[in-house]
């Protein structure tokens, strides 16, 4: 299993080639089961602190749950580009043009840049919301059918 993760970390800016199931869901699981681990270690902090202090918030606390949103963002920051190269070589290993890709990465940003609009717009609790409670659901269940589809495409048998 170590194995299958370091050759993703050497092949870092390899979009040439194939990657197997094995591979790719080895890197695929990783990468959950780290995030899993940084959210549950948030989680902890986040209900500690409201747990202590139920109406304010600690100010230690409060910096390392900032701390830890931080090291999960950077975390996921330098996983991207390895994420990508092993999704890439994996749709190119099952027969499926690497182009696809561009629809969950430019959902995952429109979304980023919807979701980030609305909490500027609502820091001033006067406003109302910009966007409605219809458009949240109709992006999840977008989101949900893009994730499904490429579960199923990363799952395909190798073509040779």
């Amino acid at each position: 299993m170590w194995n299958l993760i370091l050759q993703t970390f050497k092949n870092y800016f390899l979009f040439r080639g194939r990657a197997d199931r094995k591979e790719f869901w080895t890197w695929a699981l990783a990468m959950l089961a780290v995030s899993f681990v940084f959210i549950c270690i948030l989680g902890v902090i986040a209900f500690i602190n409201s747990l202590l202090y139920r109406d304010s918030e600690s100010p230690v606390l409060s910096g390392l749950f900032t701390a830890g949103i931080t090291l999960f963002g950077l975390f996921w920051l330098v996983m991207f580009i390895p994420s990508l190269t092993v999704s890439v070589r994996r749709l190119r290993d099952a027969g499926i043009t690497p182009w696809l890709l561009i629809i969950p990465i430019e959902l995952g940003i429109f979304t980023f840049l919807v979701l980030c609009d609305q909490a500027l717009y609502n820091m001033d609790p006067s406003t109302p919301a910009r966007y409605s409670f219809a458009f949240a659901c109709i992006m999840t269940a977008i989101s949900a059918v893009t994730i499904i589809i490429f579960i199923i495409l990363f799952c395909k048998p190798s073509q040779p």
